[in-house]
């Protein structure tokens, strides 16, 4: 055998390879077996028994080839070996044996030592795409201290890193330094003297476990082979190897992410106002959120694993959940239930649910709590039907007397007509503040700011003609009007405040039944003009006094002479003061009457008006 010489003949005496037999293909490999020779089958009838070279130059060549296809069996052998461990690596990471970072790196570890080996590499490193423009170095790496590691980093356009990123082609480099696209990225600084960059393609399988398609995670790197640059064969097989990296890093991060996801998405259902039940196939709870546990009395954890039908103490509940799993079909409904001594209206919604192969998997339950809703709702058709009756009222009025007025033309004296006419113009004025209100709600709800007409008028006559417009045609109060002397003129939009005053004084006869006397007091106070309107009616509960304020609420008594009126006057009112940088408010005794006040600056609003 021909002597070898230089780098490559040092890169054979510094491995050692041997095998057991032909037919285990067990392939051995110390690294540390200095000046030891491969040791090969010798055929003893060709070798000269003293030198160990063949006898003659055709038995040479013989032997030659026979090596040659050896090495090529051997490497065929690696390649289909490190083959088997990608398959490996993939079920290993689809499996659940990595359950947490330090095993990835472990197993990352173990590969980078394993082919760096193999290879005949003193440094072996591997970079991750951030999913934005950067490529980074990872921990585990070999032949890089921290440092190192932390400088080893570039950009998806720049360097060789970022060229093999890009093109998913490896790259091999014998000589760093003479390389220009080494400048672009820390190789030097790292040591580098020669490499071999391969892309780290994470591989996407069908059901059947081909490959359909192919994702660039980052790319892995060996530097400074043994044998002073490295070769084709190793380029093959680190192409190779760095599907198994990819397959392990690509895989458990995507597990990690996964986790991550389904983490949130149940933190997300166990916050979520409606209670959410998910029941298995097998009838058995397999989520149940923290409302669902609160609306059945359920400590934390308490449920889970446990057939339904043995924890949820409510029939209604159970029998939606056994209707959808056995009847296939969605099912609803809705039930009262007591939450915390408070009766509250939940709606039950139950749905299948299906797997990829439509097979059922279970039931979700959502369970929301509509009593809200349902109180919205019926304020909703109760203002309609009040503010119905409110309107027919004054439009009654008018069409009786303007008949009466058609049909006795000239029979009534100039006092009687205009008494007449005094009552349709009240009655009309009566009819375009139902429809005001009405208009102003949205304006009030969106907090739009209504252009206010301002002028300076008298606060004491204003009120003065609302109790007389109301006691006209309301016969069963006496009302008093109390109007403080030399009460001065106030700048303000005197519709609105008319409107606000109105309201006071007709709500004081509305929860007046028993009739009574309705008292207003107009008088000044640190610069403002104030009404207050008292009545001897039925009073409102301290618990429903924050709630009159709001759209549609109308104070519950149980005394059914009380006429109710739209819900809406004290909720635009409240609205109208604020703008005039005023307060509005309400001292009452259930059973002794309430009064009613409000107070805005003498001088008028500023720009600043509470809306």
């Amino acid at each position: 055998m021909v002597a070898q010489s230089g780098p490559r003949a040092n890169w054979v005496r510094d491995r050692h390879w041997s095998w057991s037999s032909p037919s285990s293909r067990r392939l051995r490999y110390n690294s540390h077996a200095k000046d030891r020779q491969p040791m090969v089958d010798q055929a003893p009838d060709r070798f000269d028994p003293s030198s160990g070279m063949p006898a003659d130059v055709p038995s040479l060549q013989q032997e030659v080839t026979r090596l040659r296809h050896e090495i090529d069996r051997l490497r065929n052998e690696l390649a289909a070996r490190l083959e088997g461990g990608e398959k490996e690596s993939l079920a290993i990471a689809e499996g659940t044996l990595f359950i947490s970072e330090i095993e990835v790196r472990k197993a990352v570890a173990r590969q980078i030592r394993h082919g760096s080996r193999l290879l005949g590499a003193s440094k072996c490193v591997y970079l991750l795409h951030d999913g934005k423009t950067e490529l980074a170095a990872q921990r585990p790496a070999l032949g890089l201290d921290e440092e190192e590691l932390a400088a080893f980093r570039t950009t998806v356009g720049r360097g060789i890193s970022g060229e093999v990123f890009r093109t998913r082609k490896p790259v091999r480099v014998d000589n760093v330094a003479d390389d220009p696209r080494a400048g672009e990225e820390p190789l030097t600084r790292v040591g580098a003297e020669n490499g071999i960059c391969v892309p780290l393609l994470l591989q996407i399988r069908d059901e059947e476990n081909r490959v359909i398609d192919s994702r660039a995670i980052g790319v892995l790197w060996v530097l400074n082979s043994r044998a002073g640059r490295f070769t084709a064969d190793d380029e093959r097989l680190l192409t190779v190897f760095a599907r198994q990296v990819a397959s392990v890093v690509g895989t458990a991060d995507y597990l990690a992410k996964l986790m991550g996801q389904n983490q949130q998405m149940i933190s997300t259902l166990e916050n979520l106002p409606a209670g959410i039940i998910f029941v298995g196939e097998d009838d058995r709870i397999r989520l149940m959120n923290s409302a669902a546990r609160t609306l059945f009395g359920l400590p934390e954890g308490r449920g889970i694993g446990d057939a339904y039908y043995r924890v949820i103490e409510h029939n209604r509940t159970c029998e939606v959940l056994n209707a959808c799993m056995r009847e296939n079909e969605d099912k609803g409904a809705e039930e009262q239930f007591e939450i915390q001594g408070e009766e509250r209206i939940i709606q039950i919604q139950a749905a299948r649910v299906r797997g990829s192969s439509e097979d059922l998997n279970g039931v979700v339950a959502v369970l929301d709590d509509v009593t809200e809703v349902h109180r919205l709702n019926q304020m909703k058709q109760e203002f309609v039907s009040t503010f119905t009756s409110e309107l027919l009222g004054p439009v009654a009025a008018i069409s009786g007397f303007s008949n009466m007025m058609q049909a006795t033309a000239g029979q009534f004296p100039a006092p009687m007509r205009a008494e007449i006419h005094g009552i349709v113009g009240a009655e009309c004025d009566r009819l375009r503040r139902h429809i005001q209100d009405l208009l102003n709600v949205p304006r009030v709800e969106h907090g739009i700011r209504p252009h206010l007409n301002l002028s300076s008028f008298s606060f004491g006559d204003m009120v003065r003609r609302v109790v007389q417009r109301e006691s006209s045609l309301n016969l069963l109060h006496n009302y008093v009007v109390e109007v403080e002397q030399d009460m001065p003129r106030v700048y303000g939009d005197e519709a609105r405040l008319e409107g606000v005053a109105y309201n006071l004084v007709s709500n004081a006869a509305r929860y007046s039944p028993d009739g009574g006397q309705v008292t207003v007091r107009v008088y000044t106070q640190d610069g403002t003009a104030r009404v207050a309107v008292s009545d001897q009616g039925v009073g409102i509960p301290a618990e429903q006094i924050d709630e009159v304020w709001r759209r549609f609420a109308r104070v519950k008594h149980d005394d059914e002479r009380v006429q109710h009126g739209r819900g809406l006057g004290l909720f635009i009112s409240r609205f109208f003061v604020g703008l005039h940088n005023g307060q509005m408010g309400v001292d009452s005794e259930v059973g002794k009457g309430s009064t009613f006040w409000f107070w805005v600056p003498v001088e008028g609003p500023t720009d600043n008006g509470t809306v």
